[in-house]
């Protein structure tokens, strides 16, 4: 068994540096944005991409749970759906352009997103996140590089242009293999009571996670919204591992009927989350000592600790999820969201912080109920209890 979670730590920890580094890639990319045309802009561009991942996230969770569940011809079937579906988005994205950046944008990047997902979910499946994270990156690098060029060598450059090159060239590594991906007829997705929870989990889930910044673009400013931005990028980044680590156990999980001593161990979980708390609190050191405005170094100070949670959060999500506990998850998520965006509202003024401190309590809720509903039985039973 020791040797089991080492070999799940090591796949975490690769497939975190992937992801670091496609995070850091985001980030270039948020500055570039940034320097060319203004915070303001790059806060409408993250307006956009938060409205994608809001859109894609749900159409896709169906299949997402699906995979560590379903048989091998099922799972197939999906993944054509998933192709076709993602297919049909792009499209619709590329016709709202024109008349609309934000939505294009949002609908477009959900259909090359679902794309995506198709193409490297035999890899989760199969419970490699190290793999899958390296898909991740190398797509991110291939956008980058081509939005990269055009904002560098091209001074007169617009953000829509840029942002269609990002999304273009990220979505050109999955339209060069699609067609191996189609292997099964695809499968009418089954309209059930558990599908329906699923799929409400997961819309509440992603609105929780991006509200802030979509909030705060409305209620007070897209220069708002690309603060707070910044920190939420690099908290996604930083918490990732805990995902990583946590779909490592996918099998033993599916094996187990989801017993909490066949997933992630909670002595690691804890520790893994307090060394993710530790960079959001020196970056937030740093850009105090260096001066930046309070706005800034507050976001990222106020989310320091909803590292800690996240990453607890995140960890127990997947035993709750291999438990089929949809339902619970759904009505945690739901009364986490309306106290993050009440929190937001009411304090929307206050721009970045704002948003960084209702993520803070919202997610200190979070962390302690998806904690001890995964972990409760296993910690009484170690103590005697």
């Amino acid at each position: 068994m020791s040797n089991l979670r080492g070999t799940n730590l090591a796949r975490a920890l690769r497939a975190s540096s992937w992801f670091y580094g496609s995070r850091s890639l985001l980030l270039v990319w948020a500055l570039l944005l940034t320097r060319q045309f203004g915070i303001s802009n790059y806060g409408l561009f993250a307006m956009a991409y938060s409205l994608g991942t809001m859109l894609s996230t749900p159409i896709d969770s169906y299949f997402v749970v699906r995979t560590a569940r379903v048989s091998d011809e099922e799972f197939d079937g999906d993944r054509t759906t998933r192709i076709l579906l993602g297919m049909g988005l792009a499209f619709v994205g590329w016709l709202l352009w024109p008349f609309t950046f934000v939505g294009g944008f949002a609908v477009g990047k959900a259909g090359v997103d679902v794309c995506f997902q198709a193409s490297r979910s035999a890899l989760i499946r199969s419970g490699r996140p190290d793999l899958t994270q390296r898909a991740d990156a190398l797509r991110q690098i291939a956008g980058f590089v081509l939005g990269a060029v055009y904002v560098l060598l091209y001074p007169g450059g617009t953000l829509h242009v840029a942002a269609l090159v990002y999304l273009g060239g990220s979505a050109t590594p999955i339209l060069m293999g699609i067609r191996h991906l189609i292997t099964h007829a695809p499968h009418v997705p089954e309209l059930s009571a558990r599908n329906v929870t699923i799929i409400s989990e997961s819309l509440a889930g992603v609105a929780y996670g991006n509200a802030g910044i979509v909030l705060l673009g409305l209620l007070d400013s897209s220069a708002s919204a690309g603060y707070y931005a910044y920190g939420y990028t690099v908290l996604q980044g930083i918490a990732s591992i805990g995902l990583g680590f946590a779909v490592t156990y996918h099998e033993p999980l599916r094996e187990a009927q989801g017993a909490v001593e066949a997933g992630p161990p909670w002595r690691s979980t804890l520790l893994l989350g307090m060394a993710c708390a530790g960079p959001m609190l020196l970056i937030s050191l740093v850009l105090l000592i260096s001066g930046v405005g309070h706005r800034l170094w507050l976001v990222f100070a106020l989310l320091a600790p909803v590292a800690l949670s996240r990453t607890i959060g995140i960890v127990s999500s997947v035993i709750l999820l291999m438990q089929h506990r949809d339902l619970y998850r759904l009505l945690v998520t739901l009364l986490c969201l309306v106290i993050k965006v009440g929190l937001i509202a009411l304090f929307s003024r206050f721009g970045g912080p704002a948003a960084a401190g209702a993520f803070l309590v919202a997610d200190a809720v979070m962390g302690y109920a998806y904690g001890r509903a995964a972990y409760g039985p296993a910690l009484l039973r170690s103590r005697g209890g």
